[in-house]
């Protein structure tokens, strides 16, 4: 039998209908998904289920009937457990888009035994289908449908959601009609959810519509699972279909997600403008009094339901135990939103003393609570945090404590070739340490330590490779052994079966792993400064002497007074030049520890990284990060900025090829470098360059003027604003970029920065002493290309 989703999805609720289908020698199903929840069910009561795909320009590539149980359920081949996954024919001749954000899409080239009647790509013959697949995480070869390029909701984050895996799992619950996820240009997503007719509720009863949130979270929370964190669904953002305006659906059953969007526009928009505005019609209760105990007890049971049912500890940091920034802003409009509706006018009014970092700033629970008893009765508690130098001298005594000594340092390179232990490789200046590394004659072997995730680490490293355009053979090397672990745990979480290897072999580790947050305070680091400690203790059972290459960043000084001159390449003894962000004082504290570990014995070599910018082969750049994100703007607003000073941006390529150049350095390394380009650029230069190539139809204004049109796009800022003019989301930084150049105007740098000195880094490196200026690298075009890649709207012409 051949049929439609829609159709299995109804029969699978009954037994009887099942019984049939196993009696079935194949159910065949295309034009959609069969939910997780109900394939798994169909195939252990013994249906014979196979996923089928074809259009209409290009015929049906996928094998059928293509599956071997022979060798158990985990071998190697196509089962019938992946019945939702499929292969391809080898006539056909395949091209696999990357999209940023784990999902290809599947493009057909034209070849001798396969013409498809369309052919639409821009750069060769063939065919786009605009169809997404994500690869199997284990099973080379197996493929499975996601969605269509059209469905992806892009967050205002930039941040991209394929919604399929979860509205098809809220679909297959007995009183679900049909689920439909939205919130493109927004901070985070919803579902609008249609119900059988047999579960109807009326949306003009708020305590019916309370209880169905409630009713039907726990099933929310579990499709959440199978979603990246910032594509989960909150219990506020759930709307419910009127009977009145059914779901339009197109013949095969599927709901017509463009047309239910736009019927839904305005509720969907009141939805949001609701949660926004911290409002209590969520039906939140407040505390049962207003002191700290209860507070902290209030708090703790929402940050509960934020954090997906895990409960978190009130004296430990929020953000060590599942939060981010999308669960702290829902917690603060939850905070928000109880003191507003309080009938006591003390209450009420310590809402409007609430600032959009509150959270970020007291992040543990029990903090949270003083600091919200603190406004409504500031007489109450006595709140005297410590400083920020204070706490960064804490956080270097705490855990600098007991460092222990390392074996003799200075020991040549064996002449076998280095073993390198790399933390962090899936993230941009990663994967490219990694191409390096096993590009590279001088390399042995490579063990790479990744935090487990939702796919296989050797999924992320595939995925890593492809999009950022880097030689994915490189993956298939003898040399790579791709670990899973994580930092703070005893021996990093690693198995016994690695471990004596690692110990007798490791000759070199770069710790790279770090999360990058410009909103978090230091103290919400203390995860990674704890397992930078448990890499340096771990790294002191090590058989043989071990260098340690620490990725630091410039933040490390970042309140380096310009008027002393250039940044030095050697410890910098006063914590005050690292005030400022979370991140960069958590560098400096590490650096710190690092510095101790050297002194006893330990050699360690602290890379300050500047601004990194696009690859000078792919021109890979993350398209989220704050240049692009100028350029993107600008070309909307039809200007682009200019700012007195240089910029000493380091291509992405170059900066990883100088950290291997060290690795490859045979004798003693210095403590300190600064990585950044030993030839800045005037950053009007570099924004010529990319006016240029945009065919210098953009206006060039001073900064403050283009700051003063984001400014204006962010007043009533639509969806649209959001997602052309993604400055606005950034304003706060590009707020302190104008202020620093204004305080410093005859700072060297763009935006009032320093030099840096980086003598040493260039006698470390070959690569990047010979480093060309950005814009005489033809930079500009490669990096506008790679973002048109991953955005087709980013630069059109281009």
């Amino acid at each position: 039998m051949i049929t439609v989703p829609s159709f299995i999805e109804i029969w699978a609720q009954s037994q009887a209908d099942v019984e049939y289908l196993a009696s079935l020698d194949a159910l065949i199903f295309a034009g959609g998904p069969v939910s997780d929840v109900n394939g798994v069910k169909l195939t252990a009561a013994g249906v014979k289920l196979f996923a089928c795909y074809g259009v209409t320009e290009s015929g049906v590539p996928t094998g059928l009937f293509d599956t071997d149980d022979s060798q158990g359920p985990d071998a190697d081949v196509k089962t019938s457990a992946d019945w939702a996954w499929m292969t391809f024919s080898d006539r056909v001749d395949i091209r696999w888009d990357p999209q940023g954000d784990g999902t290809f899409e599947l493009q057909y080239l034209t070849c001798p035994t396969h013409h498809p009647s369309v052919e639409n790509l821009p750069d060769t013959k063939g065919y786009a289908t605009s169809d997404l697949w994500e690869p199997h995480p284990i099973k080379k070869g197996l493929w499975r449908i996601v969605g269509r390029t059209d469905d992806v909701i892009v967050l205002g984050s930039a941040e991209k959601i394929v919604p399929i895996p979860q509205e098809g799992f809220l679909t297959s619950l007995p009183f679900v009609n049909g689920a439909v996820m939205f919130g493109r240009g927004k901070t985070q997503a919803g579902v609008l959810v249609e119900l059988r007719s047999d579960a109807a509720i009326d949306l003009k009863d708020g305590k019916a519509l309370v209880d169905f949130r409630n009713k039907i979270w726990p099933y929310v929370e579990k499709a959440n699972t199978l979603a990246p964190s910032f594509a989960r669904i909150f219990k506020e953002i759930i709307l419910v279909t009127d009977l009145a305006k059914p779901m339009a659906r197109a013949a095969k059953g599927t709901p017509m997600r463009k047309l239910i969007l736009r019927e839904y526009a305005d509720e969907i928009d009141q939805l949001y403008e609701t949660v926004e505005a911290s409002t209590s019609s969520n039906g939140t209760d407040p505390p049962s009094s207003w002191n700290v105990e209860a507070v902290e007890e209030w708090l703790v049971k929402h940050a509960t339901t934020i954090n997906k049912g895990q409960e978190p500890v009130a004296t430990v940091d929020i953000f060590d135990q599942g939060f981010d920034s999308l669960s702290a802003t829902f917690l603060r409009n939850r905070i928000i939103g109880t003191l507003r509706s309080s009938s006591d006018a003390n209450v009420r009014d310590a809402a409007t003393r609430i600032s959009q970092e509150f959270v970020f700033l007291h992040t543990t629970l029990q903090r949270l609570a003083a600091a919200v008893v603190h406004l409504v009765y500031p007489q109450k508690v006595s709140e005297e945090p410590m400083s920020s130098k204070d706490e960064i001298l804490d956080l270097i005594a705490k855990y600098s404590a007991d460092m222990p000594r390392f074996k003799e340092q200075g020991l040549p390179i064996k002449s076998e070739g280095a073993v390198v232990f790399l933390t962090g490789s899936t993230g941009s200046l990663g994967s490219h340490i990694l191409a390096a590394l096993l590009a590279s004659p001088k390399v042995k072997k490579v063990f790479t330590l990744d935090r487990p995730g939702n796919s296989s680490v050797e999924a992320r490293l595939q995925f890593a490779f492809e999009s950022r355009g880097l030689p994915g053979e490189l993956l298939q090397s003898e040399k790579l052994v791709a670990l899973v672990g994580i930092l703070s745990q005893h021996s990093l979480g690693l198995n016994d079966d690695n471990l004596p290897e690692i110990r007798s072999s490791v000759t070199h580790i770069i710790h790279n792993a770090w999360k990058l947050d410009f909103n978090l305070s230091v103290s919400s680091f203390q995860s990674h400064i704890a397992g930078t400690r448990a890499l340096l203790d771990f790294s002191a059972s090590f058989v043989n002497p071990v260098k340690l290459l620490f990725t630091s960043s410039i933040g490390a000084a970042q309140a380096w007074n310009v008027a002393d001159g250039s940044v030095p390449e050697e410890v910098l003894p006063d914590a005050a030049v690292a005030v400022g962000t979370g991140y960069g004082s958590s560098k400096y504290v590490t650096e710190r520890l690092l510095a101790k570990a050297r002194e006893n014995g330990l050699e360690t070599i602290s890379f300050r990284i500047g601004q990194l910018s696009g690859s000078t082969t792919t021109g890979a750049w993350n398209i989220t990060d704050w240049v692009p994100i100028i350029i993107k703007s600008s070309i909307t607003l039809g200007y682009l900025p200019d700012i007195n000073g240089l910029v000493d941006w380091t291509p992405l390529d170059i900066a990883a090829r100088t950290i291997v150049d060290t690795v490859e350095t045979p004798g003693p390394l210095p403590a300190f470098v600064n990585l950044v380009h030993p030839r800045p650029s005037r950053w009007s230069d570099v924004f010529a360059a990319v006016n240029n190539c945009l065919g210098g139809y953009l206006h060039v204004v001073p900064f403050s003027e283009w700051l003063r049109n984001v400014e204006a796009h962010s007043a009533n800022a639509t969806e649209h604003d959001f997602e052309n003019v993604p400055a606005i989301k950034l304003l706060r930084f590009f707020r302190a970029i104008e202020a620093a150049s204004t305080a410093n105007p005859d700072a060297p740098l763009a935006g009032g920065r320093p030099l840096y000195d980086s003598v040493k880094a260039q006698k470390v490196s070959r690569a990047l002493s010979t480093a060309k200026p950005i814009e005489a690298e033809g930079g500009a075009g490669l990096w506008l290309r790679y973002w048109k890649q991953q955005d087709p709207k980013f630069a059109s012409g281009v």
